[in-house]
């Protein structure tokens, strides 16, 4: 279930093979110098020292004698105001990509009212949160229980703190004890990622486009003076070597990359591109294999090197919804989706569902492409075994050949520790389906890089609404666009249930027609090639349980708003597709988003204000181009100075346009 709670400019300067010249990013060079692992991040986690050096508000949680876990002193917190909500923390000192664990002993007494006492994690970063880890907890009354989490701080993150707490509403007494926090692993040091040929290294024989991986490199103190090695060969099916480069690349902190030049006139076939990366101790640092296909044509459905999907020779803009059961994929409901906006679906019930071939065919009559799902068959999910793979590889055999299909859907939200399982099913797609790309979505954040090889297409879910902000909406696809190097699809998954209907006691806030037209032009804002919206099947109901809270006047209501939201997206796609981009010269902190597309002879400004307030941004117009109408839909602006001040009501958003001309 998808159910989970700034951009980082990526510059990569490639270097030419030939001439061996090398570029990184500015800046000075450092070395990692985190804590080891194994360390305690936690300072008097026992609180046999006092509270210090614990921020905690006045006149709540204290230290106590004589109930502990272990030692002597607790942490004691009594509250009997559901209203009330206090954090006891400490800032942990870790860079993007750390893994850390997460442990602490709770004794509670009378908890209730919602999800009990614990800790959790947070990341910042640019002054915007970055996400968390909020591992759920024991409720009522019970004696000393541990509690443990992983975490993986995401990239951009500035700062991350740990803290104690009550979940919201949650009243009774708590003692806290034995708190740790350690770094489990480390980002590593090389990570190098093939980003040209982007597409499952699929290259058409007329291509002679140079070849580009991206790296980062954090430099290790042990690390002697002197130059990390790079080795590329290139091999035939018969093991002949084709080519072999390589390269010696400064070990400065960054990214940076390398381009290689292929060689001329490969014939149709597979080959294997090997890279090996040396550190300047002379330790092997990464070794990997990326396959090169090339092929006399590409495939009917494929993402192209701008991230966009082409659909039989055109880009097609993925505009989809989940579904529910199978009884979401009956005509009548078919019918009203693809008349509310919509050109995708997506549902849980197919998987394993009867009659797959009978709803890809209904799909297809009523003009809807299907990315289909075999997200749950593996072993250890639901009833699967290890037939897992051979259930998932019979559905692509049966089902890779249907005009409606556009995708297979590999992952929902499933960790790292699920990733050889996911390459064996991405590997199997690859295989056997080389007409339709793979597709997953992901909750933590600060794992998406790991994911580049064993997907064409990546999602996160942030689900903002019911936040004091719909700011994780660009930052979420800001991370996904960051890690995929410009190399994968981005379909992100935005909001249109409302949480109540998932959380006992959360008061209900059904996304409104500004919030979901918000995280939709946020989306696209920061990069989104796609926006499958989660989902239609909870616009049925009102709050939590569900099931007892059906609402069919509620679903027509809402689903007003939803089609007006997509069929508004609909009528700039075309200009989002072209990818004419215009690049404007924005405040570095903007607090509204805003990008620019050409369209035709006017210039498309593309605004979101993420805040549940009035936001301003000033920028200069880009040369050619001026204002006719100062008011346009939510938009107001003025001009002075040089300079456009462009004005939004509380989370507004829409498309502002410009003519050609001077200003």
């Amino acid at each position: 279930m998808k159910l989970s709670i700034s951009h980082i400019a990526q510059k990569y300067f490639y270097i030419t093979a030939a001439t061996l010249l090398v570029s990184a990013l500015p800046g000075t060079a450092q070395v990692n110098n985190n804590p080891a692992t194994g360390v305690n991040l936690i300072t008097n986690g026992g609180f046999e020292n006092g509270s210090a050096p614990w921020k905690i508000p006045a006149n709540t949680a204290e230290v106590v004698h004589g109930v502990a876990h272990t030692g002597n002193y607790s942490l004691y917190y009594s509250n009997q105001d559901r209203n009330q909500y206090k954090l006891f923390t400490q800032p942990l000192k870790l860079q993007p990509g750390d893994v850390i664990e997460m442990s602490a002993w709770v004794k509670g007494e009378n908890l209730g009212s919602g999800r009990g006492a614990g800790f959790f994690a947070e990341s910042h970063g640019n002054s915007k949160f970055l996400g968390g880890a909020y591992p759920r907890t024991s409720k009522g009354t019970f004696d000393w229980t541990q509690i443990k989490a992983n975490y993986t701080v995401p990239p951009a993150a500035q700062s991350t703190t740990f803290g104690l707490y009550f979940e919201r509403t949650v009243t009774g007494q708590a003692w806290f004890d034995d708190v740790s926090v350690t770094i489990i692993a480390k980002p590593a040091a090389i990570e190098s990622y093939l980003v040209v040929p982007h597409y499952r290294g699929m290259v058409k024989t007329d291509d002679h486009t140079p070849w580009k991986y991206a790296l980062t490199i954090r430099p290790q103190s042990d690390w002697a003076a002197g130059d990390i090695t790079i080795k590329n060969t290139l091999i035939d099916a018969q093991g002949k070597v084709l080519l072999h480069k390589e390269i010696s690349v400064a070990a400065h902190a960054g990214d940076t990359g390398i381009t290689i030049t292929p060689p001329q006139n490969l014939a149709v076939g597979e080959y294997t591109l090997t890279q090996t990366i040396t550190d300047s101790n002379g330790k092997v640092q990464l070794t990997q294999q990326s396959p090169i296909r090339v092929v006399a044509q590409m495939p009917k459905v494929y993402i192209d090197p701008e991230g966009f999907t082409v659909v039989n020779g055109q880009r097609f803009f993925p505009m989809g919804v989940y579904l529910g059961g199978t009884g979401d994929t009956d005509d009548a409901n078919l019918q009203q989706i693809k008349e509310g906006g919509f050109n995708t679906v997506l549902t849980y019930s197919y998987g394993k569902g009867k009659g797959p071939e009978e709803y890809l065919n209904r799909a297809q009559q009523h003009d809807l492409k299907v990315i289909y799902s075999i997200k749950d068959m593996y072993p250890g999910i639901g009833n699967y075994g290890d037939e897992a793979l051979d259930i998932a590889t019979q559905y692509v055999k049966e089902l890779k050949d249907k005009p409606a299909l556009l995708a297979w859907y590999t992952n929902d939200e499933l960790h790292p520790e699920w990733l050889d399982k996911l390459e064996k099913t991405y590997k199997m797609v690859t295989r056997l389906d080389a007409n339709h790309p793979a597709f997953q979505v992901l909750s933590e954040k600060g794992n998406i890089e790991k994911y580049y090889d064993v997907t064409d297409t990546l999602g996160l879910d942030p689900y903002p609404v019911g936040n004091p902000d719909l700011t994780i909406t660009s930052t979420y696809t800001g991370f996904v666009k960051d890690a995929v190097c410009g190399a994968r699809g981005i379909w992100m998954v935005p909001q249109i249930m409302d949480w109540a209907v998932y959380r006992k006691n959360q008061k209900p806030h059904p996304p409104t027609l500004d919030d979901m037209r918000n995280q939709a032009y946020q989306s696209i804002i920061s990069g989104a090639t796609g926006l499958i919206w989660y989902s239609y099947y909870d616009l049925r109901y009102k709050q939590y349980p569900r099931e007892q809270n059906l609402d069919m006047d509620l679903f027509a209501q809402r689903w007003k708003d939803v089609t007006a939201m997509a069929k508004e997206i609909d009528q700039i796609t075309p200009a989002i597709l072209a990818n004419k981009k215009v690049l404007l010269d924005v405040p570095a902190k903007a607090e509204v988003e805003v990008g620019a597309w050409q369209q035709g002879d006017k210039l498309a400004l593309l605004f979101a204000n993420p805040y549940y307030d009035t936001k301003s941004i000033t920028f200069a117009l880009p040369q050619g181009w001026k204002m006719n109408d100062a008011d346009q839909g939510q938009i107001k602006s003025t001009f002075a100075n040089g300079k456009a001040t462009f004005t939004l009501p509380s989370v507004g958003s829409g498309v502002f346009y410009l003519v050609k001309g001077p200003m």
